[in-house]
């Protein structure tokens, strides 16, 4: 809140000089003899000056030693310094370039000015006092023809946490500039070039702007840093406008300064890699796996299962006998009841493999009559190419699924830019890579090739406080079965020569062989001739039902990912993150990576996530860390 207060005229100062260390007894010589002292302080009295143009002032320069007495007959040298502003010294001269301290350690020095250049409001620069022994004094020399006065009183916002480590205020008055004219973040490309040079003062302490115009409203930011040397970093800041018609001729205006903005701030484009641990997995994920399990959950896989999904294909019912692998006994018609009896007695699944109830049972060797199982007799059709099933690793595919989706990382992009809210954001985030790091071998997934419905959000509003961005909650669609599906079949499925599961369906089964009367039968065609031949039918009887039953089988296995996936916005997300400023100039380089040398190590982002799966929600913990790659314009 600004508040302007008329007080009565005073003279502000300064830092008096800086001391050097040390002393002794000295006997000053004059010019050009003197001997050169230690331990002295130079202070100039006053310490800024406002002159009209055409006209000139007076500087006194105070010279003490060590035990703060005065120091007389002691030679002083006098230079300009211009304050670098491109403003120019107004032609200004000095009427002397060298003096001697009085009695009283004083020397004065006269600065006679001419006129401004151009259409330059003031001019302002340095006149410097040296000496033998003693550190520089300066003397701002501000020309202009006001005689107007604010004192600026930067106060820290008690609700920021970085207001505790602030150590000096920098300030700073632009002429005729609006405080909505300013980015605190970029002051260099304000429409005005700043009166003044950046102000440095210690906490809790003012400053005097002389020569302030009674016109038009001028702007004065001041920026909160947690040093007094130039690897400070930025912390707070804020601006307050100085309405030329509140100031007073002759008489100094007290305004507060009010440091309400967080430093760094997180401007800009970022490009953000995130890590989820998918520890412990999502309930779907057992669905998933116990469908794959199928290739090598019984001792006699895949003739088992090839038998399975023909035999549901002899005849279905949508609602009592779906095509679903799973054939019901004395519900797949007349031949299936004739297959069923010659199906091998029930057994144990593979060791270490847990069957569910809607899982068929597993076969013998042998039927109940001790005769040679169906199972047993598909199985000896892949005696000749046995090495290449067992090279096919179908049993390695759950756990290979398990792997896969272990852990998931996403590479997006985040563009922030500040909302109307003081410590506020509008945030845009963009999904762009989708990677599976467990798989065989690391896939990446990019989104537009997903075709993900949602995978931008736009007006995202986070906040900044302690240090801290805080992005609520926001959804995209990332369809992690899908997602895991294609992981899945760039991976394990083409490791195994597949592009997918009707592919593996068929080189798996392709390999079965039979020789009939010299002719080599492969696929559909060698389980047709084996198993109609068992129970006297004629070939073919069993080639529509395997054909059938493989398309059930390729579906079944694809579509056991979809339980992973969720309906409309799955995938949501809010996080917070450190924000990092790695070279202190108060823009944020970083979110959530380690700061500039010798600063306090900073830990990553850190997300919450939702998936909704048809199995249910799955919350999941992420990590994240974000580099900028673009300044906010």
């Amino acid at each position: 809140m600004i508040r302007l207060t008329r007080i009565v005229p005073f003279a502000f100062s300064l830092a008096a000089g800086f001391a050097a260390t040390g002393c002794r007894s000295y006997s000053p010589l004059p010019l050009p003899d003197a001997s050169p002292l230690s331990g002295l302080s130079l202070s100039a009295t006053p310490n800024s000056l406002d002159i009209r143009p055409g006209s000139s002032g007076r500087v006194r320069f105070l010279l003490r030693d060590a035990s703060s007495l005065p120091v007389p007959d002691y030679p002083l040298t006098f230079a300009f310094q211009d304050d670098g502003s491109g403003y120019g010294t107004a032609n200004a001269r000095l009427s002397s370039a060298q003096g001697l301290t009085d009695g009283n350690g004083m020397a004065e020095l006269e600065v006679i000015v001419g006129n401004l250049d151009g259409d330059s409001q003031q001019a302002t620069f340095f006149v410097s006092a040296t000496c033998p022994g003693s550190t520089e004094s300066l003397a701002e020399i501000v020309v202009t023809t006001s005689t107007y006065a604010v004192e600026i009183l930067p106060v820290p916002s008690l609700e920021l946490l970085g207001s505790i480590s602030i150590v000096s205020t920098k300030l700073q008055l632009f002429d005729d500039t609006t405080c909505g004219d300013l980015d605190l973040t970029n002051l260099n490309a304000a429409p005005t070039r700043p009166r003044t040079p950046q102000h440095p003062v210690p906490a809790n302490s003012s400053f005097v702007f002389t020569g302030v115009a009674a016109s038009s409203t001028h702007a004065v930011v001041g920026l909160g840093l947690d040093g007094l040397d130039n690897t400070a970093s930025i912390q707070i800041g804020g601006c307050i406008d100085i309405p030329g018609t509140s100031l007073l001729a002759s008489e100094t205006i007290r305004a507060t300064l009010l440091m309400d903005r967080l430093f760094p701030v997180p401007l800009g484009t970022f490009q953000v890699a995130s890590d989820f641990k998918l520890t412990p997995p999502p309930s779907a994920l057992a669905g998933v796996q116990g469908t794959w399990q199928q290739w090598a959950r019984c001792p006699l896989d895949p003739a088992r299962l090839w038998l399975d999904c023909t035999l549901d294909a002899l005849a279905t019912n949508e609602t009592s006998d779906p095509l679903d692998c799973v054939p019901v006994p004395g519900a797949e018609g007349a031949l299936g009841d004739l297959l069923f009896p010659r199906r091998g007695t029930v057994v144990p699944s593979v060791s270490g493999i847990s069957a569910s109830s809607s899982d068929p049972p597993c076969r013998a060797q042998t039927d109940s009559a001790g005769n040679e199982s169906l199972e047993n007799i598909v199985d000896n059709l892949f005696s000749s190419t046995r090495g290449q099933l067992q090279g096919a690793r179908l049993g390695a595919l759950s756990d290979e699924i398990a792997a896969l989706l272990g852990e998931v990382r996403i590479a997006s992009r985040m563009t922030i830019a500040a909302a109307s809210d003081v410590n506020s954001y509008s945030v845009e985030h963009e999904l762009l890579v989708l990677t599976f790091p467990n798989a065989p071998a690391l896939v990446s997934l990019a989104i537009p090739i997903l075709g993900l419905p949602v995978s931008s959000v736009t007006g995202i509003l986070a906040t900044l406080k302690g240090g801290q961005l805080t992005i609520p909650t926001h959804g995209f669609t990332l369809r992690l079965g899908t997602s895991a599906r294609y992981a899945f079949e760039a991976t394990s499925l083409k490791s195994r020569d597949a592009q997918d599961s009707p592919s593996l369906v068929k080189a798996i089964l392709g390999l079965a062989q039979w020789s009939d009367q010299g002719t080599i039968l492969s696929g559909c065609s060698a389980l047709d001739a084996a198993v109609c031949d068992q129970v006297q039918q004629t070939r073919g009887c069993l080639m529509s039902a395997c054909q059938t039953g493989l398309d059930a089988l390729a579906v079944k296995l694809a579509g056991a990912f979809d339980s992973l996936d969720g309906r409309a916005l799955d995938f949501l997300l809010s996080g917070v993150s450190p924000v990092v400023d790695s070279n202190g100039d108060g823009q944020a380089d970083a979110l959530g990576l380690g700061g500039r040398a010798g600063s306090p190590s900073v830990t990553p982002g850190l997300w919450s996530a939702m998936l909704d799966t048809q199995g249910g929600n799955y919350f999941a913990g992420g990590s994240w860390t974000a580099t900028r790659v673009t300044k906010s314009p």
